[in-house]
């Protein structure tokens, strides 16, 4: 029986603009449209990313990453226990 052969390591593999791809695609019957993969790399989005699409004032559409809520609050406490004494607050306990 052959072994099968191993998933090359995409992280290490350049990425390469292959000859016949264009950066345009078309509208579907269903309002949905393909990115080609080049423009998907060069933005950096994954696989899973969830991503959000507005228009600007020159009606342009936008991609960009969609933020994630939790990482608003990130640093939002800053600063609150500087005057904290935790030994202090410990050694109370003990009694």
């Amino acid at each position: 029986m052959k072994a099968k052969a191993k998933a090359k390591d995409k992280a290490a593999t350049p990425v390469k603009t292959r000859k016949g791809r264009t950066t345009t695609t078309r509208l579907s019957a269903k309002n949905q449209i393909t990115l080609p993969v080049e423009i998907i790399r060069k933005a950096g989005f994954k696989v899973g990313d969830t991503i959000n699409c507005t228009v600007n004032k020159e009606g342009r559409i936008e991609l960009s990453p969609a933020e994630n809520p939790i990482m608003r609050l990130v640093g939002i406490a800053t600063g609150i226990y500087d005057d904290f004494d935790l030994q202090a607050e410990r050694d109370s306990w003990e009694r």
